[in-house]
């Protein structure tokens, strides 16, 4: 039995179930729109985005103590 058929024993046919009318919002997916977050446009939040998630080369440092 798949996930699937599991699923409609417990609720029955998906196919009849009614929606309620509500729309998921942009915060029920853990996003938030920029002007939310103090952003002025959604291009200015993806600039801070990608600064956020730069990849930087990591190196060795090396510490003398004397």
């Amino acid at each position: 039995m798949t996930e699937l058929e599991e699923l409609e024993d417990i609720v029955g046919c998906l196919d009849n179930i009614e929606p309620f009318g509500i729309e998921p919002d942009y915060s029920s997916l853990g996003l938030e729109p920029a002007d939310v977050l103090g952003f002025i446009s959604d291009d200015e939040l993806e600039k801070a985005i990608s600064l956020l998630t730069l990849e930087i080369a990591q190196t060795q440092l090396f510490f003398i103590d004397i």
